[in-house]
């Protein structure tokens, strides 16, 4: 569907493995393998108990963005039309699924659903399906043993389907309860608690070589902060640098601190593409206000180690979040004109609301309220000062397109009043902004003929 760009189903080949190896029978239906599986459904004619969905996306999380639900919504209808009078057992997943899983059992109409890593509920509910039948609730993840003792290796043709986009593949190294926090960011609520799985780096080297045979090319670490534990994380990269694939780039979420000169050299010779971080802004009190565990200090010490060492990064800042206002956008802006040059500075606008973060809280929303792609308040002249305060190196066409996109359409969004900041005189209150096109009610959408939204 528009905006959501197809990514290896890393998270379904965990589960796939883990029930495979308690000798269940699976197949994983991919549709960037088998594009037709998803226009024509006939795997659905197969004698299957228990058919599992994941949902990895709930939106594209960019201001100028629908969600996707509506398309999800259609295609549980599609499956449920070409099932007919067979029941098997509809399971929900997947990290988009896990953050509104109340919300999305209702709306998709499965069975059950899992909030969190998937492999060892899943191997429970497999095991007695009929023990989950109308359940319509969800359950939760939980830990896996298999993560740090099993292999993942990938079917050949589904590498190699990725491969021939010049698509990518992800790769777990550890799995462990992320120590940020920034007030925007789920991970640690959909990857559960976890004091700290690390993968045996012989099993990472395995893995990478399987997906280097079948022709992919680029890996990315799906840790939620790649150098969160400094010394494993050097570890790794070793490991990579000596397995020795040519041309094989890799890349992750990195974060300034911890980060040394030993680990830029390190980055700099495992071919590395840009080491990304996300400060988000460069002013530190607004730093401080996105939960950030460094500030500019640290940002400046990244650049100029990286630079030592010839290693490439690139610098994401996202304007508009907590407590952004005129003076916060002049001072990020100027750090960029005085730091950066223009292929090092990744550009966005806007904070999508998601729930189990500080930001819901401090908004006072609840999940069901901001199932819509709902935004933290910003100020309406926002983009006029970016594109004041920023050198033009910054604002080539494309960032100058998503921009004025993102303009336009929250001037489009409706202005919705939250809970009064604590002090302020009553009547007062704050605006957070949500797209104007809200999803229809299930029982509005199904109802007496009506057409359904499409929702793009």
């Amino acid at each position: 569907m528009p905006g959501n760009d197809p990514i290896f189903p890393i998270g379904l080949r965990c589960i796939q493995d883990a029930l495979d190896r308690e000798d269940h029978r699976t197949r994983l239906i991919d549709f960037v393998e088998d594009p037709g599986a998803f226009t024509d459904l006939s795997w659905i004619a197969e004698p299957w108990d228990v058919i599992g969905f994941t949902i990895r996306n709930i939106d594209p999380v960019d201001l100028n963005c629908d969600s996707h639900v509506p398309h999800y919504e259609a295609f549980m209808d599609r499956v449920r039309a070409a099932l007919g009078d067979r029941r098997p057992l509809l399971v929900g997943g997947g990290p988009g699924y896990s953050l509104f899983g109340q919300e999305l059992i209702e709306r998709l109409g499965f069975d059950v659903g899992v909030v969190g890593p998937g492999e060892q509920p899943m191997i429970d509910v497999v095991a007695d399906p009929e023990r989950y039948r109308g359940l319509g609730q969800n359950l939760p993840g939980d830990r896996y043993p298999g993560f740090t003792t099993n292999v993942l290796d990938h079917p050949a043709s589904l590498l190699a389907a990725y491969a021939s986009r010049g698509g990518s593949i992800g790769v777990e190294t550890k799995r462990k309860t992320c120590y940020q926090g920034c007030v925007y960011c789920p991970y640690a609520y959909i990857s559960g608690e976890n004091a700290g799985d690390l993968k045996p780096t012989e099993a990472i080297v395995e893995e990478l070589r399987t997906a280097y045979a079948s022709g992919i090319r680029d890996v990315f670490f799906t840790d939620g902060i790649f150098n969160s534990e400094l010394s494993y994380a050097k570890r790794v990269v070793r490991a990579v640098t000596a397995a020795d694939l040519p041309g094989l780039t890799w890349t992750a979420y990195f974060t300034p601190k911890p980060f040394d000169d030993e680990f830029a050299e390190l980055l700099a010779a495992s071919n590395v593409g840009p080491v990304m971080i996300s400060p988000d802004s460069l002013d530190d009190p607004v730093m401080r206000l996105l939960g950030k565990s460094f500030d500019t200090r640290h940002v400046t010490r990244f650049i100029d180690r990286c630079r030592r060492h010839d290693l490439r990064f690139t610098v994401s800042v996202v304007f508009g979040g907590p407590g952004e206002d005129r003076e916060s956008v002049r001072t990020t802006a100027r750090y960029i004109n005085e730091n950066l040059a223009a292929g090092e500075l990744i550009l966005n606008v806007g904070y999508r609301v998601l729930p189990e973060t500080a930001l819901a809280r401090q908004l006072g929303l609840e999940k069901s309220e901001i199932l819509d792609p709902t935004f933290h308040p910003l100020d309406p002249d926002l983009f006029s000062w970016i594109i004041s305060d920023l050198d033009s190196r910054f604002l080539a066409t494309r960032p100058m397109l998503n921009l004025i996109a993102g303009r336009n359409s929250s001037r489009k969004m409706q202005k919705v009043a939250v809970g009064a900041p604590a002090g302020a005189p009553s009547g007062e209150g704050r605006e957070y902004v949500a797209l104007r096109r809200r999803l229809l009610p299930v029982a509005e959408v199904r109802g007496g003929g009506a057409g359904r939204c499409a929702g793009e």
